[in-house]
């Protein structure tokens, strides 16, 4: 009965699973990372843990590459740019994450006021203006994120940017269609977000005195509106130029080239690095890095695993027998409800809770952090977020896929 409850039919579910791969290891590296915190002061720290990838860039560039490969298709199975489709699309994304968003930050508020009430304790929440903009995403919009559901400064990213994206789509078909192709189009559109960004972060960088740190560009929206267009710059190639993005060699030097430089960037990065950059007198120019061009380098390393991972279709049987293809294929479903339950819905308001006297106390709530994390996410999944993103298939027109290979090889495009 319990293993029917928590089953999610994984093995007839149409997916590729190199996708998923990349999908269920940004989960996971996001919620180890919050995971030591039920450590406390017995968290030592792991040198392996200075070479993983941040794992909300990875989500950010594999978000941009899925959806940017879907306003592509749309676009170009259309013709056009208009409101239709734009409407279309906005409702299919906000089907996806609105819902399981609105339902977990309202469970939140509630839990906090009858907190307050039951305890006599002053009220923990911000103040009313500050609490609305969690509803439309700018808490983080120019700024960082308040102290209140901290992680969602990545949602608002992601948001926004399927807000700009689309529009500025839809504002260079308008201006350049007479002119330009629908491919110049796309690709004037990419590199419009990339280069813009990059530049107000180095404007904004040059007029701020260094002493003032990196100036958490990795959690404001206006400085990260380029975080999933480096995905969708692979899904650009994929689409136009299918021979490259098909070939064997090709693919498996890119994803080597990407995975060195993710792991090399990363350790750039990382706490371990800062004493060497003290050391060498160095930090204001570590400083200056972390303000601008790593975001640039994180998202183009990233984007150097996609072909690769996207050609990996089918996981190895190897993999299915024992188990573990099936397991990676859970965590990628559940992937956005684990983000969403993980830090401050579970570890904050209940595993924190529980006092961190000791080590073996401190790896105990880890292990329970861990269960209630899977079995919780799974739940909402199953019976929340699934139901409702499939409810978008009555309210919304089904977007174009595509058979890569097929295309490839000349023949006819499945839409």
């Amino acid at each position: 009965m319990l293993k029917k409850l928590f089953s999610l039919d994984t093995g007839t579910t149409k997916r590729v699973f190199g996708l998923d791969v990349m999908r269920a290891i940004a989960i996971l590296i996001v919620v180890d990372a919050h995971a030591s915190v039920a450590l406390g002061k017995y968290y030592n720290g792991a040198f392996w843990h200075h070479l993983l990838p941040d794992g909300v860039e990875l989500f950010f560039v594999l978000s941009g590459f899925l959806i940017g490969g879907i306003l592509i298709r749309s676009y170009e199975k259309k013709g056009r740019f208009d409101r239709d489709l734009l409407l279309n699309f906005w409702t299919r994304r906000w089907f996806r994450t609105l819902p399981n968003y609105y339902l977990v930050l309202g469970g939140l508020i509630l839990f906090a006021l009858v907190r307050s009430w039951r305890s006599g304790l002053l009220p923990v929440l911000p103040d009313g203006g500050v609490l609305a903009k969690y509803f439309v995403f700018i808490q983080n919009f120019a700024s960082p994120t308040p102290g209140f559901f901290p992680e969602t400064w990545s949602l608002a990213i992601e948001e926004w940017s399927y807000i700009t994206l689309p529009l500025l789509l839809w504002i260079m078909h308008t201006l350049l269609s007479a002119q330009w192709s629908r491919q110049r189009i796309v690709l004037l559109t990419i590199l419009s977000i990339i280069i813009g960004t990059n530049l107000y972060r180095l404007f904004i960088a040059i007029q701020i005195p260094i002493a003032e740190g990196e100036l958490e560009f990795r959690g404001i929206v206006l400085t990260r509106l380029d975080a999933i267009s480096y995905g969708v710059l692979g899904a650009y190639v994929r689409h136009y130029f299918p021979a490259y993005w098909t070939n064997e060699s090709l693919r498996r030097r890119l994803f080597i080239l990407g995975l060195i430089l993710t792991v090399l960037t990363a350790l750039s990065a990382s706490i371990l690095m800062l004493g060497f950059y003290a050391n060498a007198g160095i930090i204001p120019a570590y400083t200056f890095y972390k303000r601008t061009i790593y975001f640039l380098v994180i998202g183009l390393s990233m984007t150097l695993w996609l072909p690769f991972m996207d050609g990996w279709r089918t996981a190895p049987d190897s993999l299915v027998r024992s188990g573990i293809a099936r397991a990676i294929t859970h965590i990628s479903l559940i992937s956005y409800s684990m983000y969403l339950l993980n830090l401050t819905p579970i570890m904050i308001n209940f595993i924190e809770r529980i006092p961190t006297t000791s080590s073996t106390i401190g790896w105990a709530k880890v292990g329970l952090f861990w269960v209630l994390v899977l079995i919780l996410s799974t739940l909402l999944y199953k019976f929340f977020e699934k139901p409702v993103t499939e409810l978008r298939e009555r309210l919304s027109a089904k977007e174009p896929t595509q058979l890569i290979e097929q295309r490839a090889e000349g023949k006819s495009q499945r839409v």
